[in-house]
């Protein structure tokens, strides 16, 4: 399937780039010659009909070449957000953006951990999960990354019952320092001073 979305892609783009070069050779490299040619060829175009119905053949061609194309990079995208498999009573497809939720859930329960963010693809080999970290200050990043790539991995495996090879990536994009939550904001402490009269006695 993967041969075939490779073809799909190459025929996608070696058509946006052939279109792309003809624009930018009418835009700049346009001569005399050039214009002439072109108006020789349109002119077999319009005055042969047997010309014109090759190449209205071949845009219809084009036309379900791109939808064949559309409909296997679709395919092959919307395989690898789900992971399938068989039970004796049919079979059993699961989103993986499901289990990106719950990843999303598992990372958040740690306390080291501000936010996470997890991409899940099924792949030939396995599971492949990566995950963006925002960490808290004060930890021990490979001690607690290697915690969360097992609790992840262990977490995958138990939910699916499948021994499947399990690959997590953990990249740390920022560390959040939490700021000292007994410093004052500006503008607390009033301008007002307090004046003290001594005392003078009682009055008769």
């Amino acid at each position: 399937m993967r041969f075939f979305t490779r073809i799909a892609v190459l025929f996608y783009m070696m058509t946006i780039s052939t279109i792309g070069i003809l624009t930018i050779i009418l835009a700049f490299i346009i001569d005399r010659s050039l214009i002439q040619t072109i108006n020789y060829y349109m002119n077999v175009f319009y005055y042969d009909t047997q010309v014109r119905i090759i190449v209205g053949l071949s845009g219809l061609l084009f036309i379900l070449l791109s939808i064949m194309c559309a409909r296997i990079i679709s395919g092959a995208q919307q395989k690898e957000r789900t992971i399938a498999f068989d039970n004796p009573a049919g079979r059993v497809t699961i989103s993986l953006i499901a289990l990106e939720d719950m990843v999303k859930r598992l990372l958040t329960r740690e306390p080291e951990v501000k936010e996470g963010r997890p991409d899940i693809i099924a792949t030939k080999k396995g599971i492949e999960i990566e995950t963006r970290l925002i960490l808290k200050s004060d930890v021990n990043i490979p001690d607690l990354t290697a915690k969360l790539q097992s609790l992840i991995k262990d977490k995958i495996q138990d939910m699916i019952g499948l021994e499947e090879t399990v690959t997590v990536r953990i990249h740390v994009i920022k560390i959040i320092t939490e700021e000292n939550k007994g410093k004052r904001n500006k503008g607390d402490y009033s301008d007002k001073t307090e004046t003290n009269v001594p005392f003078q006695g009682y009055r008769a």
